[in-house]
């Protein structure tokens, strides 16, 4: 079966959306909360949530400005029971301590559902507004930094063993502290002595999300460390070029692939068409992958594109917010019917939606 996520951001996509979105205008965290919901009523296998997006200085050039996806995040915990939830932190202007830290904590607040969405690079237009100078680096420098924050995280998440809980009330042992790690990271960028402060994740990693890079440099940095990478390529060829080149990196390991999709969603194609245009005439379309139609071209594009092994899966980008309804209520249902969708959740954690296992803590053996 195909994996399918569904990126929320303000009104949608589409800069123009809260035009036409019959959704309150502006940062609302109750539609995120009913589209997050809705998505979960369609098993989905998670809501991602991204970075907020720089605007120019101009306020007449402010098209949406979304909520900050940590805190958004933590709202919808509290308002979905089964579906995975990932936010965007990029790498650029923060500290591996701090994610460890606030994605451990999400995850046991959601008992295993969260995602890490490790945005490596992009953060360029927002250092002026934080206090930082633009970085000085070039891009090798930028993805040999990106590796070793991600490598350090890691390591803290892994810096408590699953068994160190003792949890002996009649000796008064709370912890084996031979069970609990100082990760001694001393590399070119960070040095981290660790342990981390909050207890092992549930998924002992949260899910870990990377787009794949426009630089082919820092592709095999995405491949080897995600465990989801989403593409952006154009084209059914052009996305099985891609898919088989991932892999390939990933190699022996195994990667989940999902496409960004922007989708415009109509009754029928017709009036699909009739809303892409009404969109498109006050302002350009985003750019990338492009479908356009009824619930039942998109399900019909689904199938196509897994016949021809070009994805693990979609990551539905909605131009207009409100077409998360029409997906979950049309397309997915024929989807279902199809044998490309599940019907039910079968596992509790966001690894396990992916099918995959629940690393161990590096740092296991070292314990007597």
């Amino acid at each position: 079966m195909l994996h399918l996520t569904v990126s929320l951001t303000g009104s949608g996509y589409h800069s123009a959306s809260w035009r036409v979105s019959g959704l309150p205008p502006g940062p609302d965290a109750a539609a995120i909360q009913q589209m997050a919901r809705a998505a979960e009523r369609g098993k989905l296998d998670a809501v991602l949530l991204g970075v907020p997006v720089a605007t120019s200085a101009g306020a007449a050039e402010v098209s949406g400005l979304p909520l900050d996806p940590l805190p958004l995040l933590g709202s919808l915990i509290a308002v979905t029971r089964h579906i995975g939830l990932g936010a965007a932190w990029t790498v650029d202007y923060t500290e591996p301590f701090h994610v460890a830290r606030v994605f451990a904590s999400l995850d046991h607040l959601s008992y295993g559902r969260t995602a890490w969405i490790a945005d490596m690079f992009g953060a360029e237009k927002l250092m002026p507004r934080i206090g930082r100078p633009p970085p000085t680096t070039g891009d090798a420098d930028d993805c040999r930094r990106a590796g070793e924050f991600i490598d350090v995280v890691k390591k803290l998440w892994d810096s408590w063993e699953d068994a160190a809980f003792v949890l002996d009330k009649a000796s008064g042992t709370f912890v084996d502290p031979e069970r609990v790690h100082p990760i001694e990271h001393a590399g070119a960028n960070f040095a981290v002595r660790g342990p981390l402060n909050v207890p092992r994740p549930p998924q002992g990693n949260p899910l870990l999300v990377m787009h794949d890079p426009a630089d082919d440099a820092a592709r095999p940095l995405a491949a080897e460390t995600a465990d989801v990478v989403l593409t952006a390529c154009e084209t059914l060829a052009q996305t099985g070029d891609r898919y088989r080149e991932l892999q390939a990196l990933a190699s022996p390991r195994r990667l989940r692939v999902l496409a960004n999709i922007g989708v415009v969603l109509g009754e029928t194609k017709a009036a699909a068409h009739r809303r892409a245009a009404e969109l498109d005439a006050m302002l350009p379309p985003p750019e990338g992958l492009r479908f356009i139609g009824a619930p039942e071209q998109l399900v019909e594009m689904f199938a196509l594109w897994q016949r021809a092994g070009a994805c693990d899966g979609f990551n539905l980008l909605p131009e207009v917010l409100d077409d998360v309804d029409l997906l979950v209520d049309r397309a997915i249902p024929l989807g279902q019917k199809n044998g490309l969708l599940r019907t039910d959740y079968v596992s509790a954690t966001l690894r396990e939606h992916f099918g995959l296992a629940r690393p161990l803590s590096q740092y296991a053996d070292a314990a007597p």
